[in-house]
């Protein structure tokens, strides 16, 4: 379950920030997960729901929004990944090759572990000079 390490990461790097900046709440998470990191958006949800516990984000949303993957290859083909299925597993599995060609390929998309916006509550900062 690399699914609760990775939320651990991301309530960590946002703990860290909100301490810069003397946050008294963060309410609102959004994060891009790239299809490709295979990370589950409801194990990464529950993972997020036990980890805020007695934080400041107790009370926070969490947004996941999935980036397709995409890749590119010397061709000319740029798009979307194909998938294949291994029924002996029941598993669904992207085709790192080109459609066109049957070429390697670049990832474009999809790599993506991103904390894309945080909302908090900091308090008013009045500058004197």
């Amino acid at each position: 379950m690399h699914e609760f390490s990775t939320m651990q990461e991301i309530v960590y790097t946002i703990l860290n920030e909100a301490k810069k900046y003397n946050a008294r709440e963060v309410s609102k998470v959004i994060l891009e997960i790239g299809e490709l990191t295979f990370l589950g958006e409801e194990q990464l949800k529950f993972a997020f729901n036990i980890l805020k516990e007695g934080t400041i984000m107790e009370n926070a949303d969490i947004v996941i929004k999935k980036v397709r993957a995409k890749i590119r290859c010397n061709c000319g083909y740029e798009g979307d990944v194909e998938y294949g299925l291994k029924e002996e597993f029941h598993i669904i599995f992207p085709i790192l090759k080109c459609p066109i060609c049957g070429g390697e390929v670049e990832i474009v998309k999809g790599r993506e572990c991103l904390i894309k916006k945080v909302e908090m509550e900091i308090p008013d900062v009045t500058i004197k000079g």
